[in-house]
């Protein structure tokens, strides 16, 4: 089985903001062998239906082995002070729907989970072209971390989706009335994207290269959600 390597020349960045709830880090060169992930996607890679996955993810997913998460888990732990990565899984993305194909919740930034506890990342397999990753404030709220009593605010956010479907042809690009870009981080071959899986955000699908259904020049990126337990005792 194929193992991933940490690169020990990563380099890790925190994306300053004043607004101190949006925590992100950026980090470029995150394997030293990406090209085996590459190669893992085009020749063992299984992609299930769109929706497979239970998520309202617009493509299709595979789960990677555990070899790749041992390799998270050694950059979370970089990362976040040796505190010990709880990772839930790793998911090999491709991005294929049409925009026409799209339903209201896909047409909108999202949140993976309503927990502080709960984080996810972006591995981007792809370059600048097939867009990165943004994440919005939700302006008529206010709103860009949502927590367990903002559940309602999702169902407004869908109304909305409905009410206004001239904001909401399709994925959405830049700002809008209900909507501000706070953070935007542009894909890059072997740059992944870490954050709250709290905060409201979304793939930035720029471009119709995009959606090309191919592992070769398509969005191919690895989606991982994870939390973060006690500190080790051996850290500093």
């Amino acid at each position: 089985m194929t193992e991933y390597i940490l690169n020990p020349a990563a380099n890790v960045e925190k994306i300053k903001h004043q607004d101190p709830e949006i925590d992100v880090y950026v980090v470029d060169d995150f394997l030293e062998n990406p090209e085996a992930l590459v190669d893992y996607a085009r020749c063992k890679a299984y992609f299930g239906k769109v929706g497979a996955d239970r998520t309202a993810y617009p493509g299709v997913r595979d789960r990677l082995p555990s070899t790749y998460q041992r390799t998270l888990a050694q950059l979370l732990q970089k990362v976040f002070s040796k505190r010990s990565p709880i990772i839930n899984r790793c998911m090999l993305s491709l991005t294929t729907l049409d925009a026409q194909q799209l339903h209201a919740a896909q047409k909108l930034p999202h949140v993976d989970t309503f927990s502080d506890e709960q984080y996810a990342s972006v591995h981007y397999l792809c370059d600048q072209p097939h867009g990165g990753t943004a994440l919005y404030r939700f302006l008529p709220r206010n709103k860009v971390r949502f927590r367990e009593n903002d559940r309602p605010i999702v169902q407004e956010m869908i109304q909305a989706v409905h009410d206004h479907p001239e904001e909401h042809q399709g994925y959405l690009i830049g700002d809008t009335r209900f909507y501000k870009q706070e953070v935007v981080v542009e894909a890059k071959f072997n740059r992944l994207v870490l954050y709250p899986g709290n905060l409201l955000h979304c793939a930035m699908l720029t471009s119709p290269q995009s959606l090309i259904s191919d592992v070769r020049s398509g969005r191919l990126t690895v989606a991982s959600f994870f939390r973060l337990g006690a500190k080790s005792p051996l850290a500093n």
